[in-house]
C-alpha cells in the first residue's frame, strides 16, 4: 500500500533542537500562553486571521486545528520553547500547503521579540520543509508596517516578489502585504555559502 505522507518527510520530524529552541508538537496545555501572547494587541495586528479579543477558546481552536492538520501530513505546524523551559511556549512557526510551494509563518511573544528567536526557528523549520524532494518554493509575506517581520524575511534569503492587500482580523480592515518567497535553489546557496564561511572561519 502507497503511504499517503509519501514525499512529505515532515510529519516525524518533531521534536527539533536547534541552538537555543525547542521546536515540537503542541500539546493543549499550551493553550494558556498561546491565547496570553497572541491575544496581545501588538502581536494580534501583524497575523491576518487572529481576532482581539483572542481568548482561550481561541488557542483552543487554533491547537486543534495544528494537531489536525499534522496528522493529515499538509504541513506541520509547531510550538517553540526554549530548551531550558521546554514546556513554556513562546511563539509558534507553521507552514502548510499543497504541491510544489507551502506557506510559512509565525509569531512570538512580544517579550521574546528581538532575540533572534524567530530567525534561529524558521529556519531550522525551512531545512525540514525543504527535505521534501516535491517542493520547490515557500512562500511568505508581512505586512508592510511589520518592518522587523520583513527583516527576518530578509535574513533568511526571502525575495519580494509582489505586493498585496490582506485583512486584519485584529484591526478590522485590509492592510498592505509584502508578498514573499524562498526557492529551493536560493535556500541551497545560501546554506552553502554560510558552511563555505564557517569552514574558512
Amino acid at each position: 500500500m502507497t503511504d499517503r505522507f509519501e514525499g512529505r518527510p515532515w510529519r516525524k520530524s518533531a521534536p527539533i533542537e536547534t541552538r537555543r529552541l525547542v521546536l515540537r508538537d503542541f500539546t493543549f496545555d499550551d493553550v494558556a500562553r498561546t491565547a496570553l501572547y497572541a491575544g496581545d494587541p501588538a502581536v494580534a495586528r501583524m497575523m491576518a486571521p487572529v481576532p482581539l479579543p483572542f481568548t482561550e477558546a481561541h488557542a483552543s481552536a487554533f491547537i486543534g486545528d495544528v494537531l489536525a492538520s499534522n496528522a493529515l501530513g499538509g504541513g506541520l505546524g509547531l510550538a517553540v520553547a526554549r530548551k531550558r523551559e521546554p514546556d513554556a511556549l513562546i511563539g509558534t512557526v507553521t507552514f502548510a500547503g499543497e504541491g510544489a510551494a507551502v506557506e510559512i509563518g509565525w509569531w512570538f511573544g512580544r517579550a521574546f521579540w528581538g532575540k533572534g528567536f524567530a530567525t534561529e526557528a524558521v529556519m531550522a523549520l525551512i531545512d525540514v520543509a525543504f527535505q521534501a524532494p516535491h517542493l520547490e518554493t515557500i512562500v511568505a509575506g508581512a505586512f508592510a508596517d511589520n518592518p522587523a517581520s520583513l527583516r527576518v524575511h530578509e535574513k533568511l534569503g526571502f525575495r519580494i516578489i509582489g505586493h498585496s492587500r490582506r485583512t486584519s482580523a485584529a484591526r478590522g480592515c485590509a492592510v498592505d502585504h509584502i508578498d514573499m518567497a524562498l526557492t529551493r535553489a536560493d535556500w541551497q546557496a545560501r546554506q552553502s555559502s554560510a558552511s563555505e564561511g564557517t569552514s574558512g572561519a
